[in-house]
């Protein structure tokens, strides 16, 4: 099966340059534009679009859906939920750094172990549900940073990978497995 996968649109925390985790923003106006730029030039076949619970992943996810002519409900799955930063939340994005280098720690944050094991029990979900179909799925860049670690993928880093609003991450998935495909940046008008 092929899991396209889109980290969701901005919402004005983004826009801020703070960590919202798993603090429920909708998209901003900005956002909604990006969003719906996006997508109206994307040209993929999927049979499901999955998504994060979390507003933001689900409002691009609709916005996605209207744009590949998908009619069929939007699966949420927990699982793909954004790392839970704890008390990093709403603190400029740099402040973040000591904490998921590892070189600091807070007993509120989600480690890098917990945050793996959570995605791969996602995957593990996708595969059950969707073996054999295309998907969609709109996450959050640590859960996208997590899908390219599990794939294998060398150099990627929870403190350092950038993962874009607009970049498309293809993975091909076979007997539990995930691979990496390929990358591809989306570009946008607005």
């Amino acid at each position: 099966m092929t899991l396209y996968a889109i980290r969701h649109s901005l919402t004005q925390l983004n826009e801020e340059k703070k960590i919202q985790g798993r603090i429920d923003h909708p998209l901003s106006e900005f956002g909604i534009k990006h969003a719906q730029d996006i997508f109206s030039k994307l040209n993929i076949d999927v049979d499901h679009i999955l998504s994060s619970p979390l507003i933001r992943a689900h409002q691009t996810a609709t916005i996605a859906a209207s744009y590949l002519s998908y009619e069929k409900p939007i699966t949420l799955i927990q699982d793909f939920v954004e790392r839970d930063f704890g008390s990093l939340d709403l603190l400029p994005v740099l402040e973040s750094k000591p904490v998921v280098r590892g070189i600091k720690s807070l007993d509120d944050y989600e480690d890098d172990t917990r945050l793996l094991a959570r995605v791969s029990r996602g995957m593990d979900t996708v595969y059950q549900y969707y073996q054999n179909q295309n998907c969609l799925l709109v996450c959050h860049a640590h859960v996208l940073k997590a899908l390219l670690i599990l794939s294998g993928e060398k150099n990627i880093s929870f403190a350092d990978t950038i993962i874009l609003h607009d970049e498309l991450v293809t993975f091909e998935i076979q007997d539990h497995s995930i691979q990496y495909i390929s990358t591809h940046k989306l570009k946008g008008d607005t």
